[in-house]
């Protein structure tokens, strides 16, 4: 409950809104102890077009340059524009490191922004950016929130081809329980039209369950 209920603070709420609008829908959220390095990716690059997902992102420990804290390529969201998109051919998309094979460097080496970070910072980007992560020890402790604009009504068959990746996770409902369960009224406004069209995900679970031995992982 405590943790669902992070949703609820004012200065999440308040990013939330102040990015997305005050309807915005809340997708997911994930704790972490990461561990070594972590290939350049986007976390939803290929999102549909017209609607912005973020990602707020804060960490339990002190991380620098060389010890595992985020990097980022500038402008590298833009999608349609000529170097994101030849960004996004040239850098991993699924934790493949392919820098050294096709641009003959490291991914420590790629031009990127650190962001270093102490305790009680708080990173917010877009899912579309690269980022990536190098140098970090056994205890990278990370939580994330993920946040997207909330849906046009026509564009309903969109939203509900969105909330189709969770199948890989074998999520039969866009929401656990217990985040439903200890919602009030302003939470419920950020749940809502995701719930209202989560109803094809058990049959999407069950093929997947027949494919994979087990769930993907955030």
């Amino acid at each position: 409950p405590y943790l669902c209920a992070l949703l609820d603070d004012e200065r999440v709420e308040g990013i939330g809104a102040g990015l997305l609008g005050e309807d915005f829908n809340y997708m997911s959220s994930d704790g972490n102890f990461y561990v070594g390095d972590t290939a350049w990716h986007s976390d939803g690059y290929k999102r549909p077009l017209g609607y912005r997902s973020i990602k707020l992102a804060f960490y339990l420990d002190s991380v620098g340059r060389d010890t595992g804290c985020l990097r980022i390529v500038p402008g590298s969201h833009r999608i349609g524009e000529t170097y994101a998109e030849a960004s996004h051919e040239t850098i991993a998309t699924s934790g493949a490191n392919r820098t050294e094979e096709d641009w003959g460097i490291p991914g420590t080496d790629v031009p990127a922004l650190p962001l270093e970070i102490e305790p009680g910072d708080l990173i917010v980007f877009n899912h579309r950016i690269k980022h990536a992560s190098y140098g970090g020890g056994t205890r990278r402790r990370m939580f994330t929130i993920n946040l997207q604009q909330r849906f046009r009504e026509e564009d309903e068959q969109l939203l509900r081809d969105c909330i189709s990746d969770l199948a890989g996770y074998w999520h039969e409902r866009a929401y656990t329980p217990l985040m439903v369960e200890t919602a009030g009224p302003n939470r419920m406004r950020h749940l809502e039209q995701r719930l209202v069209h989560d109803d094809h995900l058990p049959e999407l679970v069950a093929r997947a369950r027949q494919k994979m031995n087990e769930p993907r992982r955030f």
